[in-house]
């Protein structure tokens, strides 16, 4: 059930779940029309039966009356015809679910091959743009060098750079309420990146020739198939300088919280705030809620982007993590977490290897994207088996491959540009609810006076517009089959009792980590 300005995809109540309803449909109607059939025939015998032979020369009238009886229920106007219009039925229903997915299938390769071409003309117009800028200190660098390095194509790079400073201070804001207004542009704009990256090698040739080689040194394949591919060439081009956090480890510091006054979350939108009983703000904070059985429940709260240094810094909530997410490759934010969770539990005694208590883990933005990966991460489901279920807002996780058996719950605003940084949509499938809010019109009183409100695309991302989401999602929750479904399977994280101890002795544990990026040694 979508209502004005939400819509909800996924989940009990998807499309994958009703394509699968059809595939179980298919071969139960093939059955029950067997069944018909073998009845059919059964009665077909009864008329060849040798005392109802002999009882038509006693009662010929009455015996032809019964055979007549018999061939109607058996026939092509009783169990025959019923079988044979079943098994039409079951092969139309196994038709239309094959030919839905094929439909969608080539809806998507279109689009994506629209996108890909679109990337790639734009690739390739870019340094057309940028080149008389620095045209000057390119042609000096390259007149002393004869193979590409990042030392003379970091002229041309810088200059890109100094373009895009002055957007905010001269079409920054305009920019921002266009993307707001029409947040296809950067959907379809990102989806193409691989064409978008193929495009710079060939607009500006010394630029691919770099990017070839240090994706061959990377191992990687270039040019660039996927927008996964294209992220992980864009990271190796860094040369180690930024985007890059090798020769990193990572520190964590527990700091435990008082637990006095402390509420235990009653729905998605004490999830999601963030202000909320298991937010942790600029820290990773694990939150233990006792149950009655002697389990505890752990939220797991991720933060998100903290500075946007390309540059990697002791902040790891940075730039590189969001490049490194976004060519699904392990981030010490992840480690990070994990080590946080295993800390906390280990202060219960419920750290032990194999102790299945249920984890969720939640962010927003690149905390969102973290939590994803996570689940996708075998490192720490082998840790941590009781992972059950993801919830996230803003970010852009349709690419993470999150387990079948995880629940994922994902808040997405129309305008807010930060879920389409992946370029594709999330799955639809019967454990992955997304809800997608259009801000347009559909803001309180409130928050429509916000200096930020929406329909810009910077401010769609705003935290406290998601925690109104998330009030909002908690309100259909009644009244939808696919947030019913969620909410039941997240009772142990949101049904926890208030006044009474599940078990002797055993408190609410809120610890908060905070997480820094230091080089070995140092």
């Amino acid at each position: 059930m979508n209502e004005p300005g939400i819509e909800i995809c996924g989940g009990a109540g998807g499309i994958a779940v009703a394509l699968d309803a059809l595939d179980v449909a298919a071969p139960a109607l093939r059955a029950v029309a067997a069944d018909l059939a073998d009845s059919a025939a059964d009665l077909a015998l009864v008329l060849a039966d040798p005392a109802l032979v002999a009882a038509a020369l006693v009662a010929p009238g009455r015996t032809a009356c019964t055979g007549a009886d018999l061939l109607a229920v058996a026939g092509p106007s009783g169990l025959l015809g019923t079988s044979l219009h079943l098994r039409v039925l079951a092969g139309t229903v196994a038709a239309a679910a094959e030919l839905y997915r094929a439909g969608e299938s080539g809806a998507r390769q279109a689009v994506e091959g629209v996108d890909r071409t679109a990337g790639l003309v734009l690739g390739i117009a870019v340094p057309t743009v940028v080149l008389p800028v620095s045209a000057a200190a390119v042609l000096g660098a390259a007149a002393v060098r004869t193979r590409p390095s990042p030392v003379w194509l970091g002229a041309y790079v810088g200059s890109v750079i100094g373009v895009v400073r002055e957007l905010p201070s001269r079409a920054g804001p305009r920019v921002d309420r266009v993307l707001g207004e029409h947040p296809w542009l950067l959907e379809h704009s990102v989806a193409g990146a691989e064409g978008l990256v193929v495009g710079l090698g060939l607009g500006f040739p010394p630029l691919g020739l770099y990017l070839a080689d240090r994706a061959d040194r990377a191992g990687l394949r270039y040019p660039p198939r996927t927008q996964a591919e294209a992220v992980s060439v864009v990271t190796a081009a860094g040369g180690g300088h930024v985007l890059d956090e090798s020769g990193f480890e990572v520190e964590v510091r527990a700091h435990p919280v008082s637990t006095a006054g402390w509420r235990p979350p009653r729905g998605v939108s004490d999830l999601v705030a963030a202000d909320g009983p298991v937010s942790g703000g600029d820290h990773v904070r694990v939150t233990g809620i006792p149950l009655t059985d002697g389990r505890y429940a752990w939220v797991v709260d991720v933060p998100g982007t903290q500075t946007f240094s390309p540059r990697p810094g002791t902040n790891p909530w940075d730039q590189t993590s969001n490049q490194l997410l976004e060519a699904h490759e392990r981030t010490l934010t992840m480690t990070a977490v994990t080590a946080a969770l295993s800390d906390a539990r280990a202060r219960t005694g419920r750290g032990a290897t194999g102790v299945a208590d249920p984890v969720l883990l939640g962010g927003h933005s690149q905390g969102g994207i973290t939590a994803a990966a996570l689940a996708a991460d075998p490192v720490f489901r082998a840790q941590h088996p009781g992972l059950s279920h993801v919830v996230t807002t803003g970010a852009p996780i349709g690419g993470v491959p999150v387990p079948e058996g995880v629940s994922v719950l994902s808040l997405e605003h129309v305008q807010d540009l930060v879920p389409a940084l992946d370029g594709t949509r999330n799955p639809d499938r019967a454990g992955w609810v997304t809800v997608r809010r259009d801000l347009r019109g559909d803001l309180p009183g409130d928050l429509r006076r916000l200096p930020d409100a929406v329909p810009t695309a910077t401010g769609a991302h705003s935290r406290r517009l998601y925690e109104s989401t998330g009030a909002l999602v908690d309100e259909r929750t009644a009244t939808d089959p696919s947030l019913l479904r969620w909410r039941e399977g997240a009772g142990d994280f949101l049904d926890a009792p208030v006044d009474a101890l599940p078990a002797a002795g055993a408190r609410p544990v809120v610890v908060d980590y905070e997480v820094r990026r230091v080089r070995p040694g140092g």
